[in-house]
């Protein structure tokens, strides 16, 4: 007999596959904006790489799912906070794109690939600030609930299967 936590891990799964599978597919369709459609390409190279990649991460999360040992509010708030970190860090690379300016948090690519309208545009550093905070929250949940005590889940008993 399936557990209320055992139906909510279910749902998170299917949703977190589906999510990730989905944000893979967003990352490959923005390849294909070409250079003139853009202010700053370099962007759209950022939104691909970053939403292909934390897609596979997300898939990756969904499988974890049913092994996190965390209640049913921690498992929410993990589902969140990855979908809103995985999210905004392409979402960052498509503003900038199109806004054709980058944030002062990208230093790297600033200087090698100068963005035409500055290196500090708030929706830019705000949406990776956003990223970065998101994400980091769900790591250490996925940690937590990967070693955390079996007794969050209320479901020691549960078989091996």
């Amino acid at each position: 007999m399936a557990t209320d936590l055992d139906r909510l891990k279910e749902n998170l799964k299917r949703w977190t596959l589906f999510l990730g599978v989905l944000q893979i597919t967003v990352g490959c369709i923005i390849g294909f904006i070409p250079p003139s459609a853009v202010a700053w390409f370099r962007g759209v190279v950022m939104a691909h790489i970053e939403f292909t990649a934390n897609g596979v991460l997300m898939v990756v999360f969904g499988f974890l799912v049913r092994e996190l040992r965390l209640s049913p509010l921690a498992l929410k708030i993990w589902f969140v906070t990855l979908q809103l970190g995985t999210w905004t860090n392409g979402a960052a690379g498509v503003a900038a794109a199109f806004i054709g300016a980058s944030s002062k948090l990208m230093p790297t690519i600033n200087e090698k690939f100068p963005p035409p309208h500055g290196t500090d545009n708030p929706i830019v550093s705000g949406s990776l600030q956003l990223c970065g905070v998101t994400i980091m929250v769900a790591l250490v949940l996925t940690l937590y609930g990967l070693l955390g005590p079996k007794a969050l889940t209320k479901d020691v008993n549960r078989s091996i299967e």
